[in-house]
């Protein structure tokens, strides 16, 4: 690059190479002076092979030929004129790795040889339609791949899908952020996670609570989720009150609001009694009660702890070992609160303590 810049020649007579430090310098001397560089290289190939850099740079850091010949296929008429003569998507890929644009460390992949390449075959789209362009290459891939390749490339997808929705209502994206949001949960990318849903919140329809509500509610309850953990807890509450006003969802779909908007109050707050009383509220409705009163609590308490003892001695442990693991979605909501109301009930005083030793009694049995 430097030699077809000028910037380095090799002297004949002294059989050496030769270049201005200074001149090379202030022409390199930032990553912008570099893609420029790299940008007026590329824009010296023909138009096809500019229009084939464009698509690539729109697919990640690295791309399997599979998913660079489905865009080509759809994009390649648009760099195609009367005199030219077209290649193959092998072909081009070809050109790019003996350009040193790309390289192909395994069979049908490959990856930028720098992330400056990348962005100076970005640069070759024009400013005003790059968005409109990256969009339109996420319809593409995503019509055409597969299942199991687009979960590969989800969070590609995802991110060329949202580049052009400004005020856009497409369930279909919104599918696809949710399932972008969940991933990044899962793997505690909680900027990105909350980036995805709140996308994916937008895209909804205005009937979505009525027309398409479980969607709906995870996508707000993953961001109410993301928000806590990022403590932004004006933001978190917004998604909360949105879900918790929807009169025709269930509790239990309520529940993942339910546990941010309880974490929130007894860990970011301390206001450990308010989460104990809205903890005891939450299971009360899902069929989970508790004795009123602190002497009828703790009566009760060392009643089922007696029982519970007794239980676990007569029970043989292989009867135990072959218990199968718990999957009712209701169970599953109840034990989650009663883990935190047994913490809870314990920082919150000894007025609570008959609710720790019922918490746990209820837990183990």
């Amino acid at each position: 690059l430097l030699e077809e810049e000028g910037l380095l020649s090799f002297h004949l007579g002294l059989l050496q190479w030769e270049w201005d430090e200074t001149d090379v310098e202030s022409r390199t001397a930032s990553t912008e002076n570099v893609v420029d560089l790299l940008q007026g290289k590329m824009e010296k190939l023909s138009t096809e092979a500019q229009g084939f850099l464009q698509c690539a740079a729109c697919l990640g850091a690295s791309f399997v030929a599979e998913t660079i010949h489905i865009v080509w296929h759809d994009k390649r008429m648009s760099y195609m004129d009367s005199s030219t003569v077209e290649s193959s998507t092998e072909e081009l890929l070809t050109t790019m790795v003996e350009e040193n644009y790309l390289e192909s460390p395994k069979n049908n992949e490959y990856r930028w040889t720098h992330d400056n390449v990348q962005q100076a075959a970005s640069s070759l789209i024009e400013e005003e339609s790059r968005a409109s362009f990256r969009h339109s290459i996420g319809e593409v891939l995503y019509k055409e791949l597969s299942v199991n390749v687009l979960d590969t490339y989800l969070f590609e997808v995802a991110n060329l899908l949202n580049t052009a929705t400004a005020g856009v209502t497409n369930i279909d994206y919104a599918k696809i952020n949710l399932t972008a949001a969940e991933k990044a949960r899962n793997v505690s990318a909680f900027e990105k996670c909350s980036d995805y849903a709140s996308k994916g919140i937008r895209m909804l329809r205005n009937d979505t609570w009525t027309s398409h509500p479980e969607m709906t509610v995870k996508l707000y309850s993953l961001a109410a989720e993301a928000e806590r953990f990022l403590g932004r807890h004006n933001q978190m509450e917004m998604y909360c009150s949105e879900v918790l006003a929807q009169k025709s969802i269930s509790i239990l779909q309520k529940k993942e609001v339910y546990l941010a908007r309880l974490d929130r109050m007894a860990n970011a707050e301390l206001r450990h009694e308010d989460a104990v009383r809205l903890c005891l509220s939450i299971l009360k409705e899902l069929k989970c009660r508790f004795p009123r009163g602190r002497v009828k609590g703790l009566v009760k308490a060392l009643v089922l702890v007696h029982r519970t003892v007794k239980m676990v001695k007569q029970t043989p442990t292989e009867v135990f070992n072959s218990m199968p693991v718990a999957t009712d979605p209701t169970k599953l909501a109840v034990m989650a609160l009663l883990n935190r109301l047994n913490y809870w009930s314990y920082t919150a005083g000894d007025k609570y303590i008959y609710l720790l030793i019922l918490t746990n009694s209820a837990m183990n049995r």
